[in-house]
């Protein structure tokens, strides 16, 4: 086993499947034309291209891959647009899945990626509509010689960013932002495992890991993004974060520097996306 650690993502994109979703559907058929309903995949591509890819593909360690998967039958148009954006960052790795249980699909997924030789495995998760800062996998690679001396016999160790912004949509189509401090969000948490460990980051609930692992939360750094908006298949709990006052300025630039998003061309892009589909 080497020193190198590897670094891997899963991002669920409008994934058809039995389980990991907190909205009701009545069947499987009623659950897919959800997912895929057109205004729902317009909205899901707009914050994909515009919030969660630009601070990826600008990642200051590129020695990362993150894995999206998608539905086999992944419908047109959006699909080629998808794979549009796949090929433009070389460390996305489409998966397109039949229909299956959701921790199956993520376990197969993760695991068949696992580098045996690696001297850890950093797992970490987004939806869609998240993000991570630039040096978000460079912080990962630093952290962890410190992090390896608090991991439990089993070799497991989490790493929290606490400090991070939610972009929220609201109904007028306005975007809200909100600098926050919080704990154990899922965009902002990360789970350091041996590599021939059977557990996957999808094995431990975000707010809850702090019962399974020893983990650090770090909060000097904005590492995260999180997505509010009417397609989300939980909103955000407000009430347990502490707000960091920031004037709306400094915001749009801190967004530019720490996530490569441009706030105004998604705000200019959100109330046209149906357009786009």
């Amino acid at each position: 086993m080497g020193d190198h650690l590897q670094v891997q993502g899963l991002c669920r994109f409008s994934l058809p499947c039995t389980g990991g979703f907190k909205k009701y559907h009545a069947d499987f058929a009623e659950r897919r034309a959800a997912l895929y309903a057109p205004d729902r995949l317009d909205a899901r591509c707009v914050w994909f291209e515009h919030v969660c890819l630009p601070g990826l593909a600008l990642q200051t360690d590129p020695d990362f891959t993150l894995h999206v998967v998608l539905g086999a039958d992944f419908p047109e148009p959006w699909r080629s647009r998808m794979t549009a954006l796949f090929a433009a960052i070389p460390q996305i790795r489409p998966h397109w899945r039949a229909p299956d249980d959701h921790r199956a699909i993520c376990r197969e997924v993760l695991l068949s990626a696992r580098d045996p030789h690696a001297a850890a495995v950093a797992e970490f998760r987004l939806d869609d509509d998240d993000a991570v800062a630039v040096d978000y996998v460079a912080q990962l690679r630093r952290n962890w010689p410190k992090l390896a001396r608090l991991a439990g016999p089993n070799g497991r160790v989490a790493l929290d960013h606490g400090r991070g912004m939610v972009l929220e949509a609201r109904p007028d189509d306005q975007i809200h932002v909100h600098p926050l401090l919080t704990l154990c969000w899922s965009a902002g948490l990360s789970l350091f495992m041996r590599p021939d460990d059977t557990g996957i980051i999808m094995d431990f609930p975000h707010h809850r890991i702090w019962q399974r692992v020893p983990f650090v939360n770090l909060t000097e750094s904005m590492m995260f993004i999180r997505g509010d908006h009417a397609t989300n298949d939980s909103r955000t709990h407000f009430d347990t974060t502490m707000p960091v006052p920031m004037p709306e300025p400094e915001i749009a630039a801190l967004l530019m520097r720490r996530f490569g998003i441009d706030i105004a061309a998604f705000r200019n892009a959100w109330p046209q996306r149906a357009a786009r589909g």
